[in-house]
């Protein structure tokens, strides 16, 4: 049995995604996602009533805010950024009605992947939005500072710990044969409740970031699949693991 991290609201949607692969897999979620409802009016309004180069949308918790204000913009669409493929899915499906509509995925979906992008890159980019979670990484707002980009960054939601985790169902620990951590705010949370139990098992996530910090907690064997999607973590267990 494999065991799996993801944030309440794709909870089930993974899980049922696992089930319908063929591997045994228990999701538990360790925390909730809760918006910030004074960030998102604020983050639409400015991008409704502001014309910018680019928009970096580092989760689909932060794709509709993206579409409620550009919805409401009378300027020209800026290029869109999607951190992963989910999040890109989501903005193309709200944005279907804008013809002029881009939207752009880095090569690697990590904040390095995406200040490598060449449209970043280009005389023409000055003004970027960052719609973001609360307390993530703000390596993006400062790798487009140090470029000489002007940034304005809106967090318009926030990872809330949940008293006790949900599962999706019942499992033992001595069934449990690999876990995939799909955030280090997550993966922590789990070791921080189970502890050494977890150090020998094989651990699987979604960035080289992620994979030194579980490494400085004592995981002995870490490997990491560079996207985050149910579908690439599925194919790359069955092409790595037994399970």
């Amino acid at each position: 049995m494999l065991l799996f991290t993801r944030p309440l609201p794709k909870l089930k949607a993974s899980a049922s995604a696992f089930e319908k692969a063929g591997i045994d897999a228990v999701g538990i979620a360790t925390s909730n996602i809760i918006d910030i409802s004074s960030e998102r009016k604020a983050a639409a309004e400015f991008l409704a009533s502001n014309a910018v180069n680019a928009i970096v949308v580092t989760s689909v918790y932060a794709v509709d805010t993206v579409i409620e204000g550009l919805r409401e913009t009378a300027n020209e669409l800026p290029l869109i950024i999607a951190v992963g493929d989910a999040t890109a899915r989501k903005l193309q499906a709200g944005l279907q009605a804008f013809s002029s509509a881009q939207v752009a995925i880095p090569e690697a979906h990590t904040s390095e992947g995406i200040l490598a992008m060449h449209q970043l890159n280009e005389a023409n980019c000055q003004h970027v939005v960052i719609i973001k979670g609360e307390g993530g990484r703000d390596a993006i707002a400062t790798g487009l500072d140090e470029k000489g980009i002007l940034v304005n960054s809106f967090c318009v939601y926030k990872r809330e710990q949940l008293t006790s985790p949900i599962y999706t169902k019942r499992w033992k620990m001595g069934e449990v044969s690999g876990i995939i951590a799909t955030s280090e705010a997550m993966a922590l949370q789990l070791i921080a409740q189970f502890g050494q139990a977890l150090r020998s098992i094989k651990w699987l996530t979604v960035s080289d970031r992620i994979a030194k910090t579980l490494t400085s907690q004592g995981i002995e064997e870490v490997a990491v699949c560079q996207r985050a999607t149910d579908q690439a973590l599925i194919a790359w267990v069955k092409d790595n693991w037994e399970y």
